[in-house]
């Protein structure tokens, strides 16, 4: 059966243009929601990008703070060490003075008596009593025997002693006081702050005698 096709061009022609103009709004809805999605990730992606940001700028002003605070600490330090040398100094010092007492004590002769001993820095000096010439010599000969304190041992005030002088020294009816000075072996002295004190480092007086000297003296019977 033969159709004839009696429809004017133009017709068809429209129906070609419809079509065209159905996918190109097709296309032009799947470009826009392309362009959307893109947009949508690339927003995403700046928001990621923008809160990393962030938080690396936090984490820079907590490692900024971090570094001021260690400055400040170490800026203290000196100060810190300085009253830690202080009071290691401090209670080595008080050490010192009842270490020589008791060295002291060793070499005391039995019958002579003190009135006083005075520390001061590298010297101590002693006022004591003795009833005999008898008692004071041996007393200064057991001085003698303590190189581990003394560099040298000096005295004045004993009656007929040829030491220059007796320097206000009272007589009494049992005997007669003197005077002995002493230079230490080891200077005592406080320290002062900052760590600073004289005499070696982790001194302290020896417990022991000299080396080579033979034990501490006992009574002598004069």
């Amino acid at each position: 059966m033969l159709k004839i096709n009696l429809l004017p061009a133009y017709v068809y022609e429209r129906r070609r243009v419809r079509k065209a103009a159905i996918g190109f709004s097709l296309l032009f809805v799947a470009v826009v929601f392309g362009m959307l999605a893109w947009w949508a990730v690339l927003n995403s992606k700046q928001k990621g990008l923008q809160a990393q940001v962030t938080d690396m700028e936090m984490k820079a002003q907590e490692v900024a703070r971090l570094e001021q605070e260690a400055q400040a600490e170490e800026s203290r330090m000196p100060v810190i060490q300085a009253k830690v040398a202080f009071i290691e100094g401090l209670k080595e010092y008080n050490l010192q003075i009842p270490k020589l007492y008791e060295e002291l004590a060793k070499y005391t002769y039995s019958r002579v008596l003190y009135r006083s001993v005075q520390p001061s820095g590298s010297q101590l000096t002693i006022e004591a009593h003795a009833r005999t010439l008898g008692d004071c010599g041996r007393y200064l000969m057991n001085l003698y025997r303590a190189t581990h304190l003394f560099s040298s041992v000096a005295i004045s005030g004993v009656p007929g002693w040829p030491s220059g002088g007796g320097g206000g020294v009272s007589e009494l009816p049992s005997g007669f006081s003197f005077q002995v000075t002493c230079a230490l072996v080891q200077q005592i002295a406080p320290p002062t702050y900052g760590g600073a004190g004289a005499g070696t480092p982790g001194g302290g007086m020896p417990a022991g005698g000299a080396p080579g000297a033979g034990p501490p003296p006992g009574p002598v019977s004069p």
